[in-house]
């Protein structure tokens, strides 16, 4: 390769960079979000889909946001339901309050704000999970050859 060749190289690198970053980005947060999923399922955290489908990027109730302004680049990735917060963090009922609702006979509770019977949630506390924290822990502890190995995939690409 002579010396222009290798110029025309590395100012299509230098262009294509902003890009080939995000698509990184993208690809530790979906990483994270798989972990978190993935923690769920270790603590047998048995859920209706409802909360697993709010760590999958597109899903309504998934955080998702990219920046790239201020010479930085920042993904936040999360879950936008209350009670996926409350299971992470723990939570204390103050006061008893109705939860109105059926049995439906195996011994479920069915929520249902139109019901006549349901029960009395009385005052108690709740330990969080930590399942969230858990999965960043162990994601921070294999990012590092993570981000190494899509740098370079993406160097490779883009030097082609």
């Amino acid at each position: 390769m002579d010396f222009r060749e290798f110029q025309k190289r590395m100012e299509k690198l230098n262009r294509n960079m902003p890009q080939a970053l995000e698509r990184i980005m993208y690809q530790l947060g979906e990483e994270l979000l798989n972990h978190v999923i993935e923690e769920l399922g270790h603590q047998d955290l048995i859920d209706t889909g409802t909360l697993w489908n709010s760590f999958s990027q597109g899903d309504p109730n998934n955080v998702w946001e990219f920046d790239a302004d201020r010479n930085t680049l920042t993904l936040e990735v999360g879950s936008n339901l209350t009670y996926a917060e409350y299971l992470n963090d723990g939570y204390t009922i103050d006061k008893a309050y109705f939860v109105p609702g059926y049995w439906n006979g195996v011994g479920k509770f069915i929520y249902d704000p139109d019901a006549k019977g349901g029960f009395m949630a009385k005052p108690r506390s709740f330990i969080g999970r930590k399942y969230f924290d858990i999965a960043l822990q162990n994601y921070q502890g294999g990012m590092q050859a993570l981000l190494e190995k899509l740098l370079q995939a993406e160097l490779e690409r883009m030097v082609r």
